[in-house]
């Protein structure tokens, strides 16, 4: 996957670190890892009311969030194939574009939104790093985008573990290991 920044915040605040640089590289690399390599991915930056009239509109919960994810791929199936090869891949969903190949430039596959504030005050309100939760909801959204879910036990834990093993293979911890 290949991420657009986009923020929408109005300028309502400092763009965190992680979203330049080489920190900004380290995200393209963990994304690269989800999908087809080519395909576009939208990411928004939005402030914190923006976020919760979106959970609002789109989840039916009034309080913002840190991370909706909005995908454009089309409903496969049940079963489980590796979208890298083109075919899908989910816990247990497949959620594929006609021809994966053919995906136009521009032509985003799905929105990632994060409301870096809320993210902020809630590490900082419970001794979290922020540098490893923002890879961690990017990688967690990303996989939203191409059907994973956590509706149950078993799914939350396959989806944890896939994203552990996306965050690892940049030398990044998965911080919700770490406090469950």
């Amino acid at each position: 996957m290949i991420l657009t920044l986009v923020d929408r915040r109005g300028g309502s605040g400092v763009l965190p670190e992680v979203f330049l640089g080489e920190e900004w590289q380290v995200l393209e690399r963990l994304v690269g890892a989800i999908g087809q390599g080519n395909w576009p991915v939208n990411f928004a930056l939005v402030d914190d009311r923006e976020m919760q009239d979106l959970n609002r509109r789109f989840r039916q919960k009034d309080a913002a969030t840190d991370v909706l994810s909005f995908s454009y791929l089309e409903f496969e199936g049940d079963g489980e194939a590796d979208l890298r090869e083109g075919a899908g891949f989910a816990a247990e969903d497949i959620w594929v574009v006609e021809d994966p190949l053919s995906v136009e430039a521009g032509e985003a596959v799905g929105e990632l939104v994060l409301a870096p504030a809320f993210i902020a005050e809630r590490c900082e309100a419970n001794g979290w790093p922020l540098v490893a939760e923002i890879p961690m909801l990017v990688v967690h959204g990303c996989l939203h985008l191409v059907g994973w879910d956590h509706e149950d036990e078993a799914q939350k834990r396959a989806m944890q573990d896939h994203e552990m093993t996306i965050l690892t293979g940049e030398g990044l911890s998965h911080p919700l290991r770490k406090r469950s």
